[in-house]
């Protein structure tokens, strides 16, 4: 089936994590730095000491050309990072029921320092808390599971201490949710990284349902986030761009014209890169039109009012860990593949834990539908020529090799 939400990132299996390229990228640009200098100082010595201003201005644009294509080729080790290594595989494709909680849509890039000041502008994903079935928002998990959350016993100790541990916790048993709870805590495959793990937290104290005195930080939200190509699109300008910055490089050896050429060529490249940019920052990704939506969420936080609706989802997705958000590293369904709007329930009600009923079978159904659809026999039969149309082919009457009967007489 194909996505509702198109993916640009991929993730990667714990084994093969590796932390930001910091160090990479200051050698790449340290290296293209000493080179445009030492490029510069030796066009300059050829030029002599006679060189008017512009003989020393062109032999200056090969070394910035160098310069410039380094420092591309340093962003482009980061967006290889943030879109194939940034998140960690924890088992494939999961499934989410819930209440739309919080937003976080895209930071729009005001003007030019913001997007010079915060590469993350380019990250235009469009992301959501679900409050996870079953649960209240201001419940969270305990303190003795969330210091040891890492420890292989941790999760079995948390089942066993679970009745005990209310108001904290939903008075439902721990057999009822356990899926839930385990797709939002640490994973033991990941447990030798080091990594943190913050957690999703209701944040502040003055929202509709302010924490429960002694709540912890991590209570029982699933982050999820539609993708925006944003990190992506940079990746293409800057590959473009380093290209454009080498053969600048090189076209300086043309007599006469050289230098003029790669000074058009870096002036262009660098309003390319200025509109290019400026265009990324604003490519968002959006709620979806579609599976009843519109193309707008109603959450919990802005419902207003006790009586206020808030959307109930059922959300399917990549389960990942993001090791990116600082202090607030957590597990994800990121990319979220699609969504559909299962109904809704009043902000009171949600307050509370009443929830609507039959939400697990719902949810069964729709694991149940995709899972057959998702199917390696089901990804077999679209394969066949017969069903790879794109306009309804009256004329090829869309027969495959298995002969279909006549169909029936009309009946008078």
């Amino acid at each position: 089936m194909p996505n509702w939400f198109p993916s640009w990132t991929k993730c990667c299996d714990p084994a093969n994590y590796r932390g930001m390229p910091v160090a990479a990228m200051i050698a790449i640009s340290t290296v293209a730095l000493v080179m445009g200098a030492s490029w510069f100082l030796l066009l300059l010595s050829a030029l002599g000491s006679g060189a008017g201003f512009l003989a020393i201005l062109g032999a200056v644009g090969p070394g910035v050309a160098i310069l410039l294509a380094g420092l591309c080729l340093a962003g482009i080790a980061f967006c290889n990072w943030w879109l194939d290594v940034r998140l960690i595989c924890l088992g494939g494709d999961r499934s989410e029921i819930g209440a739309i909680y919080h937003l976080e849509p895209p930071v729009p890039a005001r003007n030019l320092f913001d997007i010079f000041s915060n590469a993350l502008n380019a990250d235009t994903d469009y992301s959501f808390n679900l409050l996870l079935w079953q649960f209240v928002p201001r419940h969270s998990l305990p303190d003795s599971f969330v210091n040891d959350q890492w420890s292989p016993g941790a999760f079995a100790q948390l089942a066993a201490d679970w009745p005990t541990l209310p108001p904290l916790v939903p008075n439902v048993p721990f057999a009822q949710v356990s899926d839930e709870v385990n797709l939002i805590v640490a994973q033991q495959s990941m447990a030798s990284l080091g990594l943190g793990f913050g957690g999703q937290n209701i944040n502040d104290v003055d929202k509709p349902d302010p924490p429960l005195a002694g709540s912890t930080k991590q209570h029982f939200l699933m982050h999820c986030e539609i993708e925006g190509p944003g990190m992506h699109d940079l990746l293409i300008l800057l590959e473009v761009l380093a290209a454009v910055f080498v053969a600048a490089t090189f076209l300086y050896a043309i007599p006469v014209v050289g230098p003029i050429i790669t000074w058009v060529l870096i002036l262009l490249a660098l309003l390319a890169f200025l509109i290019g940019l400026s265009n990324i920052t604003h490519d968002d990704a959006t709620p979806p039109g579609d599976g009843g939506w519109g193309g707008s969420f109603n959450p919990f936080e802005t419902a207003g009012d006790p009586k206020g609706l808030v959307d109930l989802a059922y959300v399917f997705g990549r389960w990942v860990y993001d090791s990116l958000h600082q202090g607030a590293e957590s597990n994800e369904l990121h990319p979220v593949h699609y969504m559909i709007k299962i109904g809704e329930a009043t902000q009171g009600d949600l307050s509370i834990g009443l929830w609507p009923p039959d939400l697990g079978v719902i949810q069964l159904k729709y694991d149940t539908q995709f899972g057959v659809i998702n199917s390696p026999g089901t990804i077999e039969i679209q394969k066949q020529p017969q069903n790879q149309w794109t306009v309804h082919p009256l004329l090829d009457g869309c027969l495959g090799t298995v002969p279909y009967p006549d169909p029936p007489p009309p009946i008078p």
